[in-house]
């Protein structure tokens, strides 16, 4: 993936690192937001497979480029919104990424890692995990005098970080605005993976009921019902493709209100972030997460 045009041509956000016990926490645009007295809206930015958090830099730039762009101008939309709370942006290394690497071959793919079904159901359960102690802690670390109120958590993740984020919206009932990319849905993943095996020859993968449970039991009926969640894929993408998800996908859309729920497909990506991405992820949050419509606009007359 080519990680640095992902800022868009946005400056360097602001970045602080805080530490929650041995995990660290890059935060970007804390000093953006300084001096507001707005309550503040985390989005926890999930990297991909053989990534790092030191890979979403950029995309975190460009996430707060375009919600400043967005805020700058929605007062003179056809439709004004108003914005109700601050943004930044945190990112950690996932489990046995970045600096947490450990065992470098587990995080291959059927080639060289037999067990890479079981790695994958692993790390992204660890994903969940650590993105509830961000949800538990974090706002802790950077506000220890509790001199700001961080009331919302949202989550953007890439690949296998967008695993995660589904994950997270089936589980974790706080975080309700999501935008998972080029993913797949958690009843979509397990077969998805059963097949990649079959194309590297593996017949009869390493895959224990407890996994298959894990990956595969369906989502109770409405356990999305309420969130606020934009699937982003990639229309060339051959390793994770929308067919795959479409059927499950279109079940949490009938479930939901009118646009609460929605699919984008850059038709020109394959399996990669894209700049267009980043853009409709930054616009999903503004309109769900960081603003909401000005109500009764009256125009003076001239």
């Amino acid at each position: 993936m080519n990680f640095p045009i992902l800022d868009l041509g946005y400056p360097a956000a602001s970045r602080r690192t805080v530490s929650i016990v041995d995990t660290d926490v890059h935060v970007y645009g804390l000093d953006e937001v300084a001096g507001s007295g707005l309550p503040i809206g985390i989005i926890i930015l999930s990297h991909g497979r053989c990534n790092s958090a030191k890979n979403m830099h950029a995309m975190a730039s460009g996430l707060l480029g375009e919600l400043h762009r967005f805020e700058r101008e929605a007062a003179t939309a056809k439709k004004p919104r108003r914005k109700v709370r601050d943004y930044v942006v945190a990112t950690i290394d996932g489990r046995n990424h970045g600096q947490r690497t450990k065992y470098r071959e587990r995080n291959l793919s059927y080639d060289q890692n037999p067990l890479h079904l079981m790695d994958m159901a692993s790390t992204i359960e660890g994903g969940v995990h650590d993105h509830k102690l961000l949800l538990d802690f974090l706002p802790a670390y950077l506000f220890p005098r509790d001199e700001r109120v961080v009331d919302e958590f949202m989550a953007v993740g890439v690949s296998m970080g967008g695993h995660t984020v589904w994950r997270l919206l089936r589980e974790e009932p706080r975080v309700r605005i999501a935008v998972p990319i080029i993913s797949m849905s958690p009843e979509a993943l397990g077969p998805n993976l059963v097949f990649r095996a079959s194309q590297y020859g593996l017949d009869d993968p390493v895959y224990t009921a407890q996994v298959r449970r894990y990956l595969e039991t369906p989502s109770t009926p409405g356990v999305y019902r309420g969130k606020k969640i934009l699937s982003i894929h990639g229309g060339k993408d051959d390793l994770l493709p929308l067919d795959n998800s479409r059927p499950y996908l279109d079940k949490v859309i009938r479930e939901n209100n009118a646009n609460e729920v929605m699919i984008w497909v850059d038709p020109e990506a394959g399996h990669k972030i894209s700049p267009a991405m980043v853009t409709k992820a930054a616009w999903w949050l503004w309109t769900w997460g960081f603003s909401k419509p000005v109500k009764n606009v009256t125009w003076a007359k001239l």
